[in-house]
């Protein structure tokens, strides 16, 4: 009984909602952009992990600090995360994301969420997919509406990509049953490979080493 609670003041509830909604979308003090690309740019090792979620600088340019990071990152060996949840990013910026997937060999994550990707730009990063060899989570979800026009690119690069075992999206299609299968290869491959399993049997037919297509034939 003799306890006593302290409890902070409290804003009216209008007031804590608009300065809430205010911090969330400018973020102010948050890094630049530039100081990112800088340090990417110069394969800073230290730099391991880029959020750049929700950035007030990044938002107004979207394309042109779209297009600084993919070159940054070309030849980064360090750079393992990026994070550019609601930054506006749309399709033509996934121009710009399909050469990162084709080029850069260091990134395991990529997080778009809340963004303006639909259909059309998931056509592209699926592009890139496709001969990527290293991301192993990607991220889409919040975003436009991903349906038929984009499932054949998304076959073919399961066809190939045997590494990307984490798909995040809200997906429209009735191919999408295919799809998942071969997200489920992709992992059972990690973990028979961790396992010390033959996990070669588990790839698609032209990726199986001349042993084993010499078995199957």
């Amino acid at each position: 009984t003799g306890a006593t609670r302290t409890t902070a003041a409290r804003l009216p509830q209008h007031r804590k909602k608009t300065t809430a909604a205010t911090m969330s979308k400018f973020r102010f003090g948050a890094p630049s952009p530039k100081q990112f690309i800088e340090k990417l740019a110069a394969n800073d090792a230290a730099t391991t992990s880029v959020d750049l979620s929700n950035n007030a600088l990044f938002k107004m340019k979207a394309y042109e600090y779209t297009g600084q990071l993919v070159a940054a990152l070309k030849k980064n060996t360090h750079c393992t995360t990026l994070i550019l949840k609601s930054n506006e990013i749309g399709n033509a910026e996934c121009t710009y994301l399909k050469e990162l997937l084709l080029t850069n060999t260091s990134l395991t994550t990529l997080d778009l969420e809340g963004n303006k990707i639909d259909s059309e730009g998931a056509k592209l990063i699926a592009e890139g997919v496709q001969k990527n060899k290293t991301l192993t989570t990607l991220i889409l979800l919040s975003n436009g509406s991903f349906g038929e026009g984009c499932m054949d690119a998304w076959l073919a690069a399961f066809n190939d990509n045997v590494t990307l075992t984490t798909l995040k999206w809200r997906l429209d299609s009735r191919k999408s049953f295919k799809l998942n299968k071969d997200i489920t290869r992709n992992n059972s491959i990690v973990k028979w490979r961790a396992d010390g399993k033959d996990w070669e049997t588990l790839l698609p037919d032209h990726l199986k080493p001349a042993r084993l297509r010499g078995a199957a034939q």
